[in-house]
């Protein structure tokens, strides 16, 4: 590995200024800090520089810690952007954006740690039915139309419902003529895309997105 030294001098000895103006502080490498992405979040968009930066032409780079090159999507305003956030796409990213500043080529790197994260939780759920039949055919036919119903309701709300097991039996009440279907259900409140509207990177935002969530599915 080479590593290319550039020192500028004057020929009076004293130090040279730089061809641009760059405050005492400034520094190369900036920590980008800590992103915090749902899990299952859809086109969510990671920019390069955590402020606007107004610069001619700028090219972006994109690399990942550890991790075999990759071709990543990026957006023309140099984003990083999850088609579909993944857990295996957690872990620390770096973007380096080059430009040129009085004809002298300039870049800049900043880093980040992604984390996905996803709210665990849900409720068991039981179903029942009267019925007057307790038929194989019959009770797959309702079933099947019942699953349909929930499908709108999934979209609707942005929950996710999964039928866990189903049972047909008589009735106490009335055992002679009488069958009761009872269906079981797992049902998280966190669907897909149950976090649409709480892409934020504000923590306060996105939790108080989380509670009217909880609120609303329940």
């Amino acid at each position: 590995v080479g590593i290319l030294t550039l020192v500028l001098c004057s020929c009076s000895g004293e130090p040279a200024s730089l061809p641009w103006d760059l405050p005492a502080s400034s520094s190369w490498e900036h920590q980008g800090g800590l992103v915090f992405i749902h899990m299952e979040s859809s086109l969510y968009s990671l920019p390069c520089s955590p402020v606007e930066m107004e610069v001619a032409d700028p090219t972006y780079h994109w690399v990942r810690d550890g991790a075999d090159p990759k071709l990543f999507s990026v957006t023309k305003e140099g984003h990083l952007l999850f088609q579909h956030f993944q857990a295996g796409d957690s872990g620390k990213y770096s973007c380096t954006i080059s430009y040129m500043k009085h004809g002298v080529p300039v870049s800049q790197t900043f880093h980040y740690s992604v984390f996905g994260y996803h709210v665990l939780g849900g409720l068991d759920t039981v179903l029942l039915f009267h019925s007057k039949l307790c038929e194989d055919e019959w009770t797959k036919r309702f079933l099947w139309d019942l699953q349909e119903k929930l499908r709108l309701l999934e979209i609707e709300q942005h929950c996710k419902l999964q039928f866990t097991a189903t049972f047909c039996f008589p009735s106490l009440s009335d055992p002679s003529d009488e069958f009761v279907i009872q269906v079981q259900l797992e049902v998280s409140l966190f669907g897909p895309q149950w976090d649409e509207h709480c892409n934020s990177q504000d923590m306060e935002t996105v939790t108080d997105c989380y509670h009217n969530t909880v609120r609303h599915n329940l």
